[in-house]
């Protein structure tokens, strides 16, 4: 059941939004959740010690709209997952959506969620998204139904590699089930999304786009990624070390784990060895000694092999079954750079 605000009851939803140096965004941001129907819901802004016009624009936006909207503030910078986990502590809701300050609420959102949650009452509602204009899949799964196949629900999640948290709006006795976001590291989604899958027991994927993400050239993930001659070790260690653990977690919280979802985890965890290397090779070819280059791609395919419930080598097997021939083909040949017995110099953490 979906409290009512008229009632005097706890918040049916609530939706955090983290913010930081994103003044030329947050306005519609907000603006955009302000746009919906909005009772039973509170909104939760935490400015993260902004050194632009951020919390100005803030304090404006919940003066004028409170008491739905709240603020909170760090009076130093603490990084995304401090922001998550603060604003979590302070919500009340019993559901618990996160918003990125720099992307926007589609219309009927909320509306499209509540109508889910009184028809179905699932745990877990996951949703798609907008991208440069492009609807995109936020989930590979059965739609529109109420489902309790957990199993499914991790194939799905790994299969379609859509780790975000603002695609999934959960119950909040799931976050507190759920690892904190660690703080100081990136990439917090793929080190909290999954372990916080284990807890769901019954969920609903409604394909509509409920979030219109913004890319940005300063994001983490653009300057990880796309900037020539940038391999950041420290973020992509993030990546790489992100899902330690999870699968023996996950063994253990599903003893009946499918060899298809296994294959799904081995395959999403091959896959950022790849683009790792791919980076590495893409950035530091003909700046670092190939020797090095070689030793960190070794170092980071111990790790995320070391995730994985399958060698790579399976997992290669797994791509050319499946027809990635592109997949199979890098695999291949990084595994092959990456060979566990070549002498080669320590990788160094430093940014490259």
């Amino acid at each position: 059941m979906i409290p009512s605000a008229k009632t005097g009851g706890a918040p049916w939803l609530s939706i955090l939004v983290p913010v930081y140096n994103v003044a030329g965004w947050i306005e519609a941001c907000v603006q955009s959740v302000l746009a919906q129907p909005l009772e039973g819901v509170e909104v939760i802004l935490l400015d993260d010690a902004s050194t632009d016009d951020s919390r100005a624009l803030c304090e404006r936006l919940c003066a004028a709209h409170a008491p739905t909207l709240r603020l909170l503030t760090h009076a130093t910078n603490r990084g995304l997952s401090a922001a998550r986990n603060t604003m979590f502590a302070a919500a009340r809701g019993q559901y618990v959506w996160f918003v990125d300050g720099d992307d926007e609420m589609m219309p009927g959102a909320i509306a499209g969620l509540r109508d889910v949650i009184l028809r179905h009452g699932p745990q877990l509602v996951l949703c798609d998204y907008r991208k440069l204009g492009r609807h995109e899949a936020g989930f590979s799964g059965p739609q529109r139904t109420l489902e309790h196949d957990r199993d499914a629900l991790l194939r799905g999640l790994f299969g379609s590699r859509r780790m975000h948290e603002w695609t999934k709006i959960a119950q909040r006795v799931l976050w507190e089930a759920a690892p904190r976001f660690p703080e100081g590291s990136c990439y917090e989604d793929m080190a909290t999304v999954p372990w916080l899958m284990l807890g769901v027991q019954s969920y609903c994927y409604v394909p509509e786009p409920w979030i219109a993400y913004r890319v940005r050239a300063g994001s983490i993930t653009a300057l990880a990624a796309h900037t020539r001659g940038h391999f950041d070790m420290h973020k992509n260690e993030d990546v790489a070390r992100a899902l330690t653990g999870f699968a023996a977690d996950a063994r253990a919280a599903l003893p009946g784990l499918s060899p298809r979802t296994l294959e799904r985890i081995g395959q999403f965890c091959a896959k950022e060895f790849t683009k790792i290397a791919w980076r590495l090779i893409k950035h530091r070819l003909f700046r670092d000694d190939w020797r090095l280059i070689v030793s960190r791609m070794r170092h980071f395919r111990r790790l995320l092999e070391s995730c994985s419930p399958l060698p790579f080598s399976k997992v290669a097997l797994c791509n050319l079954r499946d027809g990635k021939l592109r997949d199979f083909l890098r695999l291949q040949a990084f595994r092959l750079i990456a060979r566990r017995d070549r002498a080669a110099p320590r990788a160094p953490a430093a940014t490259g």
